[in-house]
């Protein structure tokens, strides 16, 4: 893990943009309209797909940004535990989605435990800021999961 927290800022955005990636896999695959959607409704659709993710993942590494505002040596570490977090969560949800044929509030709880807990486990043991700046991040986390739910 260390040696992953080493990476240059282009390698940083690489990880960041497969996490986004597999947030775009996994709405497009658990949408069960978008098979009879014409042309050009499918891509209206993944516009606003890739819209969402990038906007849904700036607005929380914001959010953490601004509980971690006094401390530096985060941002990169941060955000490569964000993309390890949310890749484990949408890739969960799609193996769901792909074995079960649909997915339900179960299937993305227990998938979003994983996801997010992992996000918080390694937000917890890597970030090197205070303990009361790590109690923070890890209820943010926790009420990003309750409202990932619905």
């Amino acid at each position: 893990m260390k040696n992953l927290y080493k990476l240059d800022r282009l390698s940083v955005l690489g990880t960041a943009l497969i996490s986004i990636l597999m947030i775009i896999i996994k709405t497009i695959v658990s949408d069960p309209n978008i098979a009879g959607m014409p042309q050009m409704g499918k891509w209206l659709k993944l516009l606003s797909y890739v819209l969402g993710a990038v906007v849904g993942v700036a607005i929380i590494y914001g959010l953490f940004n601004l509980l971690l505002r006094n401390n530096d040596n985060y941002k990169t570490k941060l955000l490569i535990n964000l993309a390890i977090g949310l890749t484990i969560q949408a890739g969960l949800v799609v193996i769901t989605y792909l074995i079960a044929g649909k997915t339900n509030i179960w299937a993305n709880a227990i998938a979003g435990i994983i996801g997010f807990g992992t996000l918080a486990g390694l937000n917890w043991k890597f970030l090197e800021v205070s303990q009361s700046d790590k109690i923070k991040v890890s209820v943010l986390t926790a009420i990003w999961f309750i409202l990932t739910l619905f």
